[in-house]
């Protein structure tokens, strides 16, 4: 839940603070390594990965699965619909700007596509631009958070019904 926080404020702040876009990857991979942390987790624990709960298992905490759900879908509104350039065509256009490099020089802020001239662009444009990757590379974060919940159903111990 903390992580998603995180998203949500991450992707808030790309559309008014110019980041890096080396950013990029740590936004797109921090929620998948909750993937790999689970089955790690109950490998630890001794947890019998193989069995499979009920569905309903999945939504037992109530108040919990809710706030989940409306945090990611507050997070992937944020990320895919909200504040998109005009150059990116589609109904989710996510990734409009992959061949696009930028570089911020002495306060001058640069793109160049696929290794050609850079071209000085201003603070706005660059914002927009590098937010917006940003942004999309957060929506594939938070859906990896998404399938984590899903896979902390899968591997939380079974209970006994003794309590």
């Amino acid at each position: 839940m903390a992580t998603l926080v995180g998203y949500i404020a991450a992707i808030w702040v790309t559309h008014f603070i110019p980041l890096s876009s080396v950013l990029t990857v740590p936004f797109a991979l921090t929620g998948w390594l909750f993937l790999p942390g689970l089955y790690v987790w109950a490998r630890l624990r001794r947890i019998d990965t193989r069995a499979r709960p009920p569905v309903r298992e999945m939504f037992r905490p109530w108040a919990l699965t809710a706030a989940l759900g409306a945090l990611a879908a507050s997070a992937l509104f944020l990320a895919v619909v909200w504040d998109v350039p005009s150059q990116c065509p589609g109904p989710l256009p996510l990734n409009c700007f992959q061949r696009y490099s930028w570089t911020i020089d002495s306060g001058h802020y640069f793109h160049s596509i696929l290794e050609g001239p850079q071209m000085e662009i201003d603070r706005d444009t660059y914002i927009h631009e590098v937010g917006f990757d940003l942004r999309s590379a957060s929506a594939f974060g938070v859906l990896a958070l998404c399938g984590a919940w899903i896979g902390a159903v899968l591997f939380r111990p079974r209970s006994t019904g003794s309590q």
